[in-house]
């Protein structure tokens, strides 16, 4: 009996440390803006987990997470490709874990998409469907996932209307996101290039004034490295429209 509870308490103190850890990494993954070195430190305690229990899907999610942030900011075309199929490879490897993990789906679809916008127009029109089914397959397991949403979304608005491209389904999704998560700025760009393409400069500056006006983003990373910039770009270039 001692034994058994003895056991049980170690599994426990295990899983909470890792739980701790995988914390510990989003953090630093949310901020990583603040320290050059925070993106790195998120994959090491996603790797130390892993080291514990290979088949973690939490953390399998997170390193594909953290080697899609690796690509982007990464300038050299072939170093980009290998840091996007390290994603894909990682989201592969959390599928596998459990099937059911809507962030291991989603995932999957951002490290496709990414390496199909490094390799071009072939790519995408061969994979481009691929790419919408993973975020579909995320939604359906989880549908508040307001990533897949903005993705999904963002297929929408990008691919040729002859692969299914849809404004207004583009326009749907990222309205559904915001209203789940109003602090998810990347929605409102997304949604002001889409009015943007239906010549609505009115409402797409509504959009990026929104953006701006967000006091607690929910990836303050993004929003300072990526949104806030887009939004004030955006805004000059449809000035006086």
């Amino acid at each position: 009996m001692e034994r058994t509870l003895v056991f049980s308490l170690l599994i426990f103190s295990a899983l909470w440390a890792a739980d701790e850890r995988l914390e510990n990494a989003d953090n630093y993954f949310i901020n990583r803006h603040r320290n050059t070195t925070y993106l790195s430190r998120s994959a090491e305690l996603c790797e130390e987990v892993l080291k514990e229990n290979p088949s973690d899907v939490e953390a399998l999610w997170r390193m594909a997470r953290n080697y899609s942030a690796f690509g982007y900011y990464e300038s050299e075309t072939f170093a980009k490709l290998a840091f996007y199929e390290k994603c894909k490879f990682y989201a592969e490897r959390a599928k596998a874990a459990d099937r059911g993990s809507a962030d291991a789906h989603f995932w999957y679809g951002v490290g496709l998409s990414r390496i199909i916008q490094v390799r071009g127009l072939l790519q995408a029109l061969s994979q481009g469907g691929e790419v919408k089914k993973a975020f579909q397959k995320a939604l359906e397991l989880d549908p508040n996932h307001t990533k897949a949403m903005g993705a999904l979304a963002i297929w929408y608005l990008e691919a040729p209307r002859l692969a299914g491209g849809n404004v207004d389904r583009s326009i749907h999704w990222f309205k559904k996101g915001l209203f789940i998560d109003p602090n998810y700025t990347l929605l409102y760009v997304y949604l002001a290039k889409a009015h943007v393409k239906k010549k609505d400069y009115e409402s797409a500056r509504t959009q990026l004034n929104k953006c701006l006006a967000v006091k607690n983003p929910s990836c303050p990373a993004d929003f300072y490295t990526q949104d806030e910039p887009q939004a004030r770009k955006i805004l000059k270039e449809i000035e006086g429209k």
